[in-house]
């Protein structure tokens, strides 16, 4: 009995281990996070410039809405460019099967065996890297940025189409609908003067809502990796990144799910915390989340596209 035990204990420890095994990831994921901590810091400070900038900004005239929409999609590729380039020099800064030395064949192994090293003795070396993801991708995500906004336009649209013919109207005009499904509060402000009917209608609305702008996310999940490691065209990147999620689909269904399932959590508890000190804390650990996201998407796509071809 002790020996079956003992086998069964070997045998789950050599298949987490194994390639077959998606949960590796996790943990790589997380070590290449806690290692180079570095990334949260221009993601904080580009999230509060951005907000600022969208608060502070007046706009009054449609051209200045233009001018500010482009400032913001400009300034957002810019962010973009360079995190999703310094993730990269993370993830690349370590093997992501046994931690071996890679054997450089060509110039592109030896840039990066040379990012691995100084990403490993520099704890800045990231940072001072930003620059040049800006000036390599800066066009390709800036394109990206608004083929995504138009893109997730056409979402919303066809799911307020759908949404009429599939549950039917809730006795609401437009405007105070999107205004409603815009945040919490709104959404409780809305319930409070409607119908038992009414609500269920809304809360029907609310889930489907949910539910194709979280399949939308799904389907582009490769599309920032795909951009930084192959150095392809916007579109391009986005019809081959579709592509290879089809092809590992239930391993990337699994990455999305965990994801998705960290970031409900981590909602729900922010949601129902008062107390400041935790509210600190778990924005601190919301911030966390989101390199940890990135690193775990891009290793897995290193993974199971870049390094297999």
């Amino acid at each position: 009995m002790i020996e079956k035990i003992a086998m069964f204990f070997k045998n789950m420890s050599d298949w987490l281990k194994s390639d077959l095994c998606i949960f590796k990831y996790f943990y790589k994921a997380l070590k290449i996070t806690n290692n180079n901590i570095i990334l949260a810091t221009p993601l904080i400070l580009f999230i509060i410039f951005a907000s600022s900038y969208l608060i502070l900004t007046p706009v009054n005239r449609v051209f200045s809405i233009a001018f500010v929409l482009i400032l913001f999609f400009a300034m957002t590729a810019a962010f973009f460019s360079g995190w999703f380039y310094t993730v990269k020099l993370a993830v690349d800064s370590i093997d992501t099967t046994e931690l071996v030395k890679p054997v450089a064949d060509n110039e592109d192994d030896k840039e990066i065996i040379k990012h691995s090293e100084n990403v490993k003795g520099d704890t800045f070396y990231l940072l001072k890297q930003f620059p040049e993801g800006v000036g390599t991708f800066f066009l390709e995500y800036f394109f990206m940025i608004g083929i995504f906004f138009l893109l997730f336009t056409l979402v919303i649209v066809f799911s307020y189409k759908t949404a009429y013919m599939l549950i039917g109207s809730i006795g609401i005009s437009r405007p105070e609908l999107f205004f409603a499904l815009s945040s919490p509060d709104a959404m409780r402000n809305m319930l409070a003067s409607l119908t038992v009917e009414q609500q269920m209608k809304l809360g029907y609305w609310n889930l489907y809502f949910l539910f194709t702008t979280t399949l939308y996310s799904f389907l582009i999940m490769f599309w920032a990796p795909e951009i930084v490691y192959k150095k392809e065209s916007v579109l391009n990147a986005l019809i081959n990144s579709v592509a290879k999620l089809f092809k590992k689909f239930f391993k990337s269904l699994t990455i999305f799910a965990f994801l998705m399932l960290i970031y409900f959590l981590i909602s729900v508890f922010s949601a129902i915390i008062k107390v400041q000190l935790l509210e600190f804390l778990m924005t601190v650990l919301y911030f966390y989340f989101l390199v940890y996201a990135a690193v775990l998407v891009f290793l897995f796509y290193k993974k199971e596209f870049e390094d297999n071809e």
